[in-house]
């Protein structure tokens, strides 16, 4: 079989190519066609110049309209992604820019008047404290003073 199917070149014969493109091969015969077209680029080239024009299916009408709007699509993203990668890497310069420039270190090395907050003056709340505590005590004391009266 594989002497009907190939010439002693081993491409594939002009009968084997005309069986391949009717569809009268078994099985076995067009998965070893297939695979020697996909390897061999002669045969290739002979199954695709043994087409004819009227053989070939046509495009369907807006096809090629259709092709170059998604190619000018694809362009059009490609574009805007390399637009926005070119903002971002322009921004990345002047933050660094910022970052180490001299200016920041003339900033960073001058000194700044620093306004100092006056301490609250604490003396009214130690007093109320004082007076607090010395009610607390008074009244403890009074309270052992009673308990102390009705124990005798």
């Amino acid at each position: 079989m594989r002497s009907k199917l190939f010439n002693e070149d081993n491409h594939l014969t002009e009968m084997s190519l005309k069986a391949f493109k009717e569809g009268h091969l078994d099985d076995k015969s067009l998965i070893l066609l297939s695979e020697h077209i996909a390897c061999c680029e002669k045969c290739a080239d002979a199954l695709a110049n043994s087409f004819n024009d009227n053989e070939l299916a046509k495009a369907p009408l807006g096809f090629q309209e259709e092709i170059h709007e998604k190619i000018n699509n694809k362009k059009q993203k490609s574009f805007q992604f390399g637009f926005y990668s070119l903002k971002v890497a322009v921004a990345a310069c002047i933050a660094l820019i910022i970052v180490f420039s001299s200016q920041l270190n003339y900033l960073a090395n001058t000194k700044l008047e620093t306004s100092y907050i006056k301490a609250p003056d604490l003396s009214i709340v130690n007093s109320i404290n004082t007076n607090l505590y010395n009610l607390s005590e008074k009244i403890i004391n009074m309270e052992v003073f009673n308990n102390e009266k009705e124990k005798k």
